[in-house]
């Protein structure tokens, strides 16, 4: 095949690699034009491995002739792999008739086992089957993904109620942030199974396409449990920015309430402390009745401040 592909200026040589599965299924990670061209793509679709090159690519579908490009988005966790960021990141697929490939900027975790084992076959699966196996994966690795953001923010909560540390509300931050994020995948997800559920080549294939509809369904729970997720997270971000505040005011009225109590004898003494003439200033009792006098004034309001719960 002589085509001609524009070079790729976002994956030097060192980063790509191909693999190619004899049969009816190939898969590329991070692929150059060369490894394009030798896996008989055309030079017109190479702008599809482009898109999958970019990390915020979205779901969708499109078909061209006989080939249907698909590109679906997988939840990964994002920077450190103990924090509780997570992101998308974008599966390409390419259908054409009994051959499928498949196109990654790098490999991701919830592929790499199935990716594995299509490896090893001599022969692959029909490609209806093999999308159908990978929407099955795609709502599976929401589910796990979901499970683990629940647990941390559970974990979160307990912190919370102990620490109320600013570095527990920006995990706590995080976590929704996430959640909002897999909201807005699982959507386009959503929308995209379905479109691939109404393709001819699914609909033929009834195995297929039941399995495509089990996926649907869970990825449509997915969605429900993202949205709830999220709702529990902003509510428990709301409460604690609440009882902080509460706690906040409470310190400032504590405070207010032993500067008003401490105010009458402290004012007393800068009386009787400055430099000129006093009443009874020459008495030996003068400062036994200031020091009572501010003492009985200060236990009136304590008493009073204490009856009314402001200490």
């Amino acid at each position: 095949m002589d085509v001609s592909l524009p070079a790729d200026p976002y994956h030097p040589p060192a980063s790509s690699s191909a693999l190619v599965n004899g049969g009816g299924w190939q898969h590329l990670t991070a692929p150059r034009p060369t490894d394009w061209e030798r896996a008989g793509q055309l030079a017109d679709d190479w702008d599809f491995a482009q898109d999958i090159l970019d990390p915020d690519e979205r779901s969708w579908l499109r078909r061209d002739g006989g080939h249907v490009f698909i590109t679906l988005q997988f939840p990964v966790k994002g920077g450190d792999a103990d924090a509780d960021s997570w992101e998308q990141r974008p599966l390409g697929i390419i259908l054409q008739g009994p051959r499928i490939t498949t196109v990654l900027a790098r490999e991701l975790a919830p592929l790499s086992p199935f990716f594995g084992q299509m490896e090893h076959l001599s022969s692959p699966p029909e490609s209806v089957e093999i999308l159908a196996a990978i929407l099955k994966i795609l709502a599976q690795s929401y589910e796990d993904a979901l499970h683990q953001l629940n647990a941390a923010i559970h974990d979160n909560e307990q912190q919370l109620d102990w620490t109320q540390s600013n570095g527990d509300f920006f995990t706590l931050l995080e976590i929704s942030k996430s959640l909002t994020r897999f909201e807005v995948a699982l959507v386009g997800n959503i929308a995209t199974a379905f479109k691939i559920s109404r393709l001819p080549e699914i609909r033929d294939d009834l195995p297929a396409a039941r399995q495509i509809d089990t996926a649907l369904l869970e990825l449509q729970v997915a969605h429900e449990r993202a949205r709830v997720y999220a709702g529990t997270g902003t509510s428990m971000m709301d409460a604690y920015a609440g009882m902080v505040q509460n706690n906040i005011n409470h310190g400032l009225k504590v405070v207010t309430v032993l500067a008003m109590i401490f105010y009458v004898p402290s004012l007393l003494a800068t009386l009787y402390g400055v430099n000129t003439t006093l009443p009874f200033q020459n008495t030996h009792w003068i400062f036994w009745v200031i020091l009572g006098l501010g003492t009985s004034v200060s236990a009136g309001l304590a008493l009073i401040f204490r009856r009314k719960g402001w200490i």
